[in-house]
């Protein structure tokens, strides 16, 4: 911290007319910069002038140039100083070296201007709100004891007190603690107390200065909590040094002592907070109340700190009100600006709600304020809130006045939009149009009538209604103009539709003569196709069926239809000479087949050969054929032309085939080439199965040779008939040759296949062998597992009967501990005398105790290792029972078993750990593990009986559950039949439903007509009542313009009769409103339809 900042500030002062002043800066720069809540304690000094006041000060606030020194005759101190260093009282209290006193306080230091330079007035109205606000007040006096000179200057202090006035009934010190200091005390067989008493002890005597003397010294003792005297030594040797900066370090020891006294004394006083009010002072409390005091004074009025304390609180009270007011009204402003919209009514109540919390916290703040503080706040924030509601009020009804316009504008803006853009979609079906158009104005009157209400008015109907006319005569413009759309799409659409037939008409007979003339083949589908075509092609308007009295669509697939047949008539008759052309051609072509036939040969063959032609024939030209559509009836009548022109040339072939059969020699030979072909055949079929299976080259030598043999002897040994015959014999053997090679490869395959299904069984049994030797070595291994089972369970018994009994012997211990323990806290409580000696009795056994425990601790160390031995053996006795499981899955429940006790047994172990402490001999622990291992073997036997048992009954239960199964069935399948019946009945019903629909739609039927009746009457009562009153009001004119002197006298009494029955007449007529006469109309028509109605239903 810079030394600027560290010095004083001036805080209290005397203006020119003996008024009291106090500095802004002091408030602002020192104590409102204090935390709000901090409490702080003041150490003033009061003395004479020029007797080392800030001297000391500085000394005490360990800061040099806190308050300024000077050895000049003029005091360095004017009015009174305030220091702008306050530091915790925990750092006052340690300063040089002094003991620490641990407290949150803070610690300032007031240096006054010196006493005795005015009069007793000046300086007592100086110093009283110093006094009044300080803990501890040192009173510096720098010469010898001079009781009256002392009590004199004191006196300034006892006329301060009489400044002051506490409440009626309050006994407490007006002052905090005086310390008086004697400065440069070199009296050595004086002490404190004798001063104190020469002092303060009441002088004998009556003279007036005696008496002002005992007077002063009951009021100070009466003022002040307590008073000091401290005699202070010279602080340095030189008196020169006094000028110079002087540290602690270089006072004389004597004075170090003393100033360390004092400074210890003084931290233990400012503990205690200073009060004012009952209250703890604090840096805000003494900004505001130095101005109050210095006022009272000033204005000649003693202090009352009552007074003063709840001037203070109202004026903070007032401030509190007025930051309240200022964040009601940034909170209405705040609500204003929102953008959501709220009725008045519900605004208002929301606000004062919230501003009603917003005094209830204020108020919650203000609980340590006086009552009638808080009745003031109280009183003019309610008055404010009132205010401030109607204000707001106000502005929100303007808002919502705002927001209605807008929406008013937003609905007009949207109604016209959307009806303009429906009339861009025109025309509609009348009913969608006038839906829609009653959407629309409801959409738009929707917002309005939920628009918030203002506190002037209740709605917004009027507006409404004149929105919603508006949008009624838009309506029935629109209506007009979809009517005369309407006319118009139905003369458009009578246009597109002829335009569209005679195209198609035009295109299809253009595309039949195209083809017909080209020769070409083409088909009713290609027909069909470019008819379809053509019809796609043409693009009409999307069909809509609540608008068109002409469906063009179906329209125009009518005429398709019709063109259609039409076209397929023309195209049936060019297929018919097209028909009449295959035949002739089919004709010519069969009569160059039956010229090909080579004469002579066998009547079969030829019959054959004849009927290959005809297929031949007819084939080629049915691919001929291909490319047009011919009816099944010529197609027929085709085939039976050909029939009979095949069965014509048949007959003529036949004549020539047996005029060159005749020839004998020829099948003679065709005979013997039969005969060797069949021995050839038997003989291949001999040799070869015999030799089956064989290799291919094997089988084509013993063909090879066959055939060439067999050639031999039909050739004779002509090479040429020789050639023949062969390539005869080979065509005709191939067959055969194929059959045989395929039975051969067949043959192999399953040689193979038999080799190895007899080596697959002969690796079966050598396996089936070791499966029995694998099994018989499980069992043996399962027997002997058992018996070793069973011996640790015996061992795992007698171990847990040992341990049974060590937890018994330790029991016994830690009672006798508990004892032990008990005579300890006895012990302890005997007399002082004896403690010291009793602590060490203690300190003995527990070390006795601690050793028994370390030895106890080395043998479980022991019998730790011995655990992890059986442990590692119990490991292996696992990997045993795991290769079991491997072998024989039998026994894999009783190995899980076992883990499991493995288990139990590991955390049995662990805790016979702790309860082993007096075993001392290995022989008694192996046996205990066997007796262990024994019983072990005996709760695997018992679980494993009691999971047969378990078995058993879950056999039980799942025989239950069956049972109850089959009863579900049965009752599901008795639901099912009611559900069918149901089903049926609701059949019923349903028919009975579609009976009374269609007798309620033809009921509907008649109802409609009867309204479509009702309105035309209701139409026809408008019409009549609007001439009716346009007749009224033209009269009404007529009259009102004819003057009076031209109107007709009235009929006087003696009038005919038949006037005065005209007359009557006239007077009779009803006078009704156009409203009047549509309700009468409407009632009437009502009336009619409920007696039809009537009569319908009976």
């Amino acid at each position: 911290m810079s030394v600027k900042a560290m010095q004083a500030v001036k805080w209290l002062g005397m203006d020119k007319d003996g008024k009291m002043t106090v500095s802004p800066a002091a408030a602002l720069k020192v104590l409102q910069a204090l935390p709000e809540n901090q409490d702080v304690n003041l150490i003033s000094i009061f003395g004479a002038a020029r007797q080392g006041k800030s001297f000391l000060m500085n000394l005490l606030a360990n800061q040099q140039d806190l308050f300024r020194i000077s050895n000049e005759k003029e005091p360095c101190t004017q009015g009174v100083d305030l220091s702008s260093h306050f530091m915790p009282l925990s750092s006052f209290s340690t300063i040089n070296g002094c003991p620490r006193v641990n407290s949150s306080m803070s610690v300032g230091f007031v240096d006054a201007e010196g006493q005795g330079d005015r009069d007793i007035t000046y300086d007592s109205r100086l110093v009283s709100p110093v006094l009044l606000a300080s803990k501890v007040v040192i009173f510096n006096w720098k010469d010898s004891l001079q009781a009256d000179r002392m009590l004199n200057l004191l006196a300034v202090l006892a006329k301060a007190a009489q400044n002051v006035e506490l409440a009626e009934g309050e006994t407490r010190k007006v002052f905090g603690h005086l310390h008086i200091v004697f400065r440069d005390w070199n009296f050595i067989n004086t002490t404190p107390t004798e001063v104190h008493d020469t002092l303060f002890k009441k002088e004998k005597g009556a003279s007036r200065e005696v008496s002002n003397r005992n007077l002063a010294r009951h009021e100070l003792v009466e003022a002040f909590e307590s008073i000091n005297i401290w005699l202070f030594p010279l602080p340095v040797v030189s008196t020169a040094q006094l000028s110079e900066r002087i540290r602690f370090e270089q006072l004389q020891p004597s004075f170090q002592k003393k100033l360390r006294e004092l400074r210890t004394t003084i931290s233990q006083q400012l503990e205690e907070p200073m009060l004012f009010n009952q209250q703890p002072l604090t840096g805000r409390t003494l900004a505001e109340m130095m101005p109050l005091f210095a006022e009272s004074l000033n204005d000649n009025r003693v202090i009352m700190p009552e007074s003063i304390y709840s001037s203070m609180r109202r004026a903070e009270g007032k401030k509190i009100q007025l930051q309240a007011e200022e964040a009601m009204k940034t909170f209405c402003k705040a609500q204003l600006d929102k953008p959501e919209i709220l009725s008045t009514e519900q605004f208002a109540a929301s606000v004062r709600e919230s501003m009603m919390k917003m005094i209830n916290e204020t108020l919650s703040s203000m609980k340590s304020f006086p009552s009638d503080v808080r009745d003031e706040c109280r009183a003019a924030l309610l008055v404010f809130v009132d205010r401030e509601v109607e204000l707001t009020s106000k502005s929100n009804n303007e808002k919502v006045l705002r927001h209605f316009q807008n929406l008013m504008d937003q609905a007009n803006d949207g109604l016209r939009d959307s009806l303009k853009e429906m009339e861009s979609k025109l025309p509609l079906p009348p009913a969608d149009l006038t839906k829609q158009c009653d959407f629309f104005i409801r959409q738009a009157t929707k917002s309005l009538q939920s628009c918030p209400k203002t506190s002037m008015s209740s709605s917004f109907q009027n507006d409404i209604q004149r929105l919603e006319e508006q949008g009624n005569v838009l309506k029935e413009r629109l209506q007009h103009l979809n009517e005369r759309a309407l006319r118009q799409r139905s003369a458009k659409l009578m246009s597109e539709l002829t335009s569209c037939k005679n195209k198609l008409k035009t295109k299809g007979n253009s595309w039949l003569d195209k083809h017909i003339t080209s020769e070409m083949p083409f088909t009713i589908s290609m027909l069909e196709e470019e008819l379809l075509r053509v019809h796609s092609s043409f693009e009409f308007d999307e069909p809509k069926p609540d608008l068109d009295e002409i469906d063009i669509e179906g329209e125009m697939q009518e005429y398709h239809a019709q063109l259609l047949d039409d076209l397929k008539r023309q195209y049936t008759l060019h297929v018919r000479h097209i028909v009449l052309q295959f035949i002739a051609k089919a004709k010519l072509l069969l009569e160059k087949e039956m010229q090909a036939i080579v004469l002579p040969m066998p009547e079969a063959k030829l019959h054959a050969r004849i009927l290959e032609s005809k297929e031949r024939v007819v084939v080629d030209i049915s691919k001929q054929m291909q490319g047009w559509s011919i009816p099944e009836e010529e197609i027929v009548h085709f085939g039976n032309a050909v029939s009979e022109h095949t069965k014509e040339m048949e007959v003529l072939v036949r004549q020539h085939n047996q005029t060159a059969s005749r020839d004998s020699a020829l099948q003679e030979a065709a005979a013997r080439y039969k005969e060797a072909k069949d021995n050839l055949t038997r003989h291949l079929t001999n040799v070869i199965n015999e030799a089956i299976p064989m290799s291919d080259e094997k089988m084509q030598k013993i063909y090879d040779e066959a055939l060439l043999k067999t050639c031999a002897t039909l050739s004779d040994g002509n090479q040429t008939k020789r050639g023949q015959v062969l390539e005869s014999l080979k065509a005709d053997m191939a067959t055969l040759m194929e059959q045989f090679k395929t039975i051969n490869l067949k043959e192999r395959e399953n040689a193979v296949l038999a080799s190895a299904a007899e080596n697959q069984r002969h690796r079966v049994e050598a396996l089936t062998d070791e499966v029995q030797k694998s099994q018989a070595l499980a069992a043996k291994r399962e027997q002997e597992m058992k018996s070793q089972l069973l011996e640790k369970e015996h061992k795992s018994k007698h171990l847990q009967d040992e341990l049974s009994v060590q937890a018994a012997k330790t029991q016994a211990l830690e009672r006798q501990l508990q004892e032990w323990q008990e005579k300890s806290k006895k012990l302890a409580d005997e007399k002082k005398r004896v403690e010291k000696e009793a602590l060490q009795m203690a300190s003995k056994e527990r070390q006795a105790a601690q050793r028994f425990i370390d030895e106890q601790k080395a043998k479980e160390a022991q019998m730790e290792a011995e655990f992890n031995a059986i442990q590692k053996q119990l490991l292996r006795q696992q990997q045993l029972l795991q290769e079991k499981e491997r072998e024989a899955r039998a026994a894999e429940a009783a190995k899980e078993l076992a883990r499991k006790e493995m288990l139990e047994k590991d955390k049995a172990l662990k805790i016979a750990q702790q309860e082993r402490e007096m075993r001392e001999k290995l022989s008694r622990d192996v046996l205990a593990h066997k007796a262990q291992a024994a019983e072990l073997e005996s709760k695997i036997s018992s679980v494993m009986l009691e999971k047969s048992i378990e078995t058993q009954q879950l056999k039980g239960n799942l025989t239950e559950q069956q049972r109850k199964t089959q009863q579900l069935e049965l009752e599901l399948k008795r639901m099912k039949d009611e559900a069918r019946a149901l089903d049926e009945e609701r059949e019923h019903w349903r028919r009975q439903a579609l009976a009374m629909e269609e007798t309620k739609r033809s009921m509907a039927d008649q109802v409609a007509e009867e309204s479509a009746r009702r309105e035309a009457a209701e139409a026809a009562a408008q019409q009549a009542a609007r001439a009716a009153e346009v007749a009224a009001r033209a009269a009404m004119e007529a009259v009102k313009a004819t003057p009076e002197k031209k109107r007709k006298p009235e009929v006087p009494a003696t009038s005919s009769a038949k006037k005065s029955r005209k007359l009557a007449v006239k007077d009779t007529l009803p006078k009704l409103s156009l409203q009047e006469a549509k309700r009468l109309a409407k009632e009437e028509m009502d009336k009619r339809i409920g007696e039809r109605i009537s009569k319908m239903k009976k």
